[in-house]
């Protein structure tokens, strides 16, 4: 289960990611915007479609680095529903948390058996199925570039790509310690720039989008939500 822990995909369950599929973003940046939707099926991932964009220059790259250096550092906690379209042609959906800097909890809806959480220190995948509990330090995992607070793009990441499509914006990066390892794609809506998405590809270039509808921040969230006491230690220890 845990036999490439560096793997980009721990951002979502490790079993599920086998399946995972999502937008490409690659070099140049892919589209259809319109798989942001949250009703968008799995005919959206497909393939990778790439739109083509004009270079940016130095001084509008910054500026839109900044731009989601500031917005990302504004949001402490986060609520949002999403959909998660799968290769094999089903579809994931549920409610994902954020409390920034550390915390993260994915919780599908059933009868898909998977939470996430992360507590500060650990990447955790739980299958209520399997009564197992995985962890993962945050740090070797995508979601810790999402939970970092502040972010600083360019500096403590690489920052592969960045662009303006049609009224949103792309940056994708990977992580100074480990760049073969795959990259974070996060894509955001203008007026008022928001979330939409986030798109890992990781070294076996297994491709997988997580969707945002719903999105609410700066909300107080309970703090149960991030942690997380493993009711199968005894079992697993084999006392």
């Amino acid at each position: 289960m845990l036999e490439s822990v560096t793997s980009w995909s721990a951002i979502i369950p490790i079993k599920a990611v086998l399946a995972g599929a999502v937008l490409s973003i690659s070099v140049g940046f892919s589209g259809p915007l319109a798989a942001w939707t949250a009703n968008s099926g799995t005919a959206a991932n497909a393939r990778a479609v790439t739109t083509q964009t004009a270079p940016l220059g130095p001084a509008e790259r910054r500026n839109l680095l900044d731009e989601i250096e500031t917005y990302l550092d504004g949001v402490d906690t986060l609520r949002a529903g999403f959909v998660q379209n799968n290769m094999d042609g089903s579809v994931y959906r549920g409610t994902v948390y954020l409390d920034r800097p550390g915390k993260m909890r994915i919780e599908y809806d059933p009868p898909v058996p998977y939470r996430i959480i992360a507590d500060g220190r650990f990447y955790i995948f739980i299958d209520e199925t399997l009564e197992e509990a995985s962890y993962i330090p945050l740090g070797m995992t995508p979601a810790d570039i999402l939970l970092r607070q502040p972010l600083n793009l360019g500096a403590d990441l690489i920052v592969t790509g960045v662009a303006r499509v049609s009224g949103a914006l792309f940056v994708t990066v990977a992580r100074q310690e480990s760049p073969e390892a795959g990259t974070l794609t996060l894509a955001f809506a203008e007026d008022p720039l928001t979330l939409r998405q986030w798109t890992v590809i990781d070294a076996q270039g297994v491709i997988t989008r997580v969707i945002l509808h719903d999105l609410e921040t700066g909300i107080e969230l309970d703090p149960k939500l991030f942690s997380f006491i493993n009711p199968w230690t005894t079992r697993e220890s084999g006392n």
